[in-house]
């Protein structure tokens, strides 16, 4: 999967940002698994930007939130 821009985070529904937080968190469980296991990651970068795409999301949600508010 290529990185993701805050801008194409943003294009998406909310429902769509949900579904693929919920696949990341999935896809950064088994990172880590690997990882604990002592298993050589394919790509060890992917780590770092599993967990930044879930930040953006998660920054993002919380902005939208934050504006239906006031």
């Amino acid at each position: 999967m290529p990185r993701l821009k805050a801008s194409d985070i943003r294009k998406m529904s909310r429902e769509e940002r949900e579904k693929l937080l919920k696949e990341l968190r999935i896809e950064l469980i088994r990172l880590r698994g690997q990882v604990a296991r002592g298993v050589p990651l394919e790509n060890p970068s992917r780590l770092r930007e599993v967990k930044r795409t879930i930040a953006r999301i998660l920054t993002i949600n919380r902005e939208e939130q934050g504006v239906e508010q006031t």
